[in-house]
């Protein structure tokens, strides 16, 4: 099998790159975070992009351009304490990364049929009322110049949550589970992140965000790839193009 589609190869790469990024963090070495931050989102979209580059389509397309996009975001919020233009940059970047993913979701629940309407609008509700909460409890202790990007952002990420919980019955029950699961640790991570950096500052939180980010990518990736890689669907997508 090629270094560039080894399943484990990669994924052990990915959890050294998030090792070192965390110890980075939690001592201060901006060194290392410099190197094994980027590396991070490098590793994740490379492993992903030769895995799925076979049956792409868009929704392969759209997860790739999220894993960019965090990249992006990644970099820039590296250097969010030098200039505080570059925590906006990366807000954004992330922002956009979100709206891929959440686009990709909605691709696969608007191309298949299922019945999982039940389950999607109860776990639906249960982001929207936490993303609800968070924001009214984040906005009196914001700047003016922060309410409304920060907001947007939350209502963002509530959006692609939502739309991870819908693809319920319209893919593989694993594919489904490890998506939502990456959503919701991603939700994790960026409320740490704003009670970190607005709030109160917590002497533990820079490690735990880049563990639950970093586990929250990888499972959105993997989930993805999860669906695509699926025999019968791939036998399903052979059998229509020929």
């Amino acid at each position: 099998m090629e270094i560039t589609k080894h399943p484990w190869l990669n994924i052990g790469a990915y959890a050294l790159a998030t090792l070192g990024c965390a110890v980075a963090v939690g001592t201060g070495r901006h060194g290392l975070e410099y190197v094994c931050k980027p590396a991070m989102m490098l590793i994740l979209s490379s492993w992903f992009f030769f895995k799925s580059r076979r049956y792409g389509d868009r929704f392969t397309l759209l997860i790739q351009a999220g894993l960019f996009f965090s990249l992006i975001g990644d970099i820039a919020l590296m250097f969010a304490d030098v200039d505080h233009f570059n925590f906006i940059i990366g807000l954004g970047a992330f922002l956009i990364a979100h709206l891929c993913y959440a686009m990709a979701f909605i691709s696969n629940i608007t191309a298949t049929e299922g019945d999982g309407w039940v389950l999607g609008a109860g776990v639906s509700a249960l982001i929207v009322l936490y993303a609800v909460f968070f924001a009214l409890d984040l906005v009196p202790v914001l700047d003016e110049t922060m309410v409304l990007p920060v907001v947007a952002y939350v209502c963002v990420i509530a959006f692609m949550g939502v739309t991870a919980a819908f693809r319920h019955t319209r893919t593989f029950p694993r594919s489904f589970w490890l998506v939502l699961v990456g959503a919701a640790l991603f939700m994790v991570s960026d409320s740490l992140l704003a009670t970190n950096r607005f709030v109160r500052p917590l002497s533990w939180a820079p490690a735990v965000i880049i563990i639950t980010y970093a586990a929250a990518q990888l499972l959105i990736a993997f989930g993805a790839l999860v669906h695509v890689l699926d025999p019968d669907t791939i036998l399903r997508r052979r059998a229509l193009e020929a």
